[in-house]
């Protein structure tokens, strides 16, 4: 059985701290302010920007992560019908992939999916720290086709189609979210989460706290 490696949370190239949540795949650099991956006992960097929210709320702000993959899809149809009616809807640029740990999103609804399906551009704000990123790169691009899917199944059936996806750009995004105490609302779309549901709530609040 192989030896896990304990890699010290340091940025490779300027020793700073590594800070992130108990759960957490994804790092930030407190003296450089990049973003590092441990990827097979390695630290990558990985592309990251604040969004700025649009919806602004009461609430404390805080910034939960959320990978986005500028992309390009290729549908192939068995049945031309089909083809016809897909052509009639616009075109995903961007898939959106929920990076933090939601407990039944199902129920509540995945973010990803919702800003996926909403075709939502989101504009960059100050830099400002993004914690909790409990899922990582790899892990989400299997995200990708089922969204891809799942939502062109709201509009034409997809029994049979062949999709093919290219990934042009890919960056970790901090979505805003106002802190009202029993939920969660994004600063993009309004949508709720209740506070329970993310997993990483307390440490996340307790985080924060600390910043004031």
């Amino acid at each position: 059985m192989r030896t896990p490696a304990v890699l010290p949370l340091r940025c490779p190239v300027c020793a700073g701290a590594l800070r992130g949540l108990p759960q957490d795949v994804v790092f930030r650099c407190d003296q450089c302010g990049v973003y590092r991956e441990v990827v097979q006992e390695r630290f990558l960097e990985r592309a990251a920007k604040a969004a700025r929210p649009v919806l602004p709320r009461t609430g404390t702000l805080l910034r939960l992560p959320m990978w986005a993959f500028h992309v390009n899809s290729l549908w192939q149809w068995q049945d031309p019908r089909r083809a016809s009616q897909a052509q009639r809807f616009p075109a995903i640029g961007w898939v959106y992939v929920t990076a933090f740990t939601l407990h039944n999103a199902f129920y509540f609804g995945d973010p990803g999916l919702i800003f996926t399906q909403k075709h939502v551009t989101l504009e960059a704000a100050d830099p400002a720290p993004i914690l909790g990123c409990a899922r990582g790169l790899e892990e989400a691009k299997a995200f990708i086709e089922p969204h891809l899917l799942t939502i062109m199944d709201r509009r034409v059936d997809v029994t049979g189609v062949e999709l093919a996806i290219t990934i042009k750009e890919v960056v970790l995004w901090g979505i805003p979210y106002f802190d009202e105490g029993q939920s969660l609302y994004d600063g993009i779309l309004g949508l709720e989460i209740p506070a329970v549901a993310v997993d990483e709530i307390g440490p996340l609040r307790a985080w924060n706290r600390g910043r004031g």
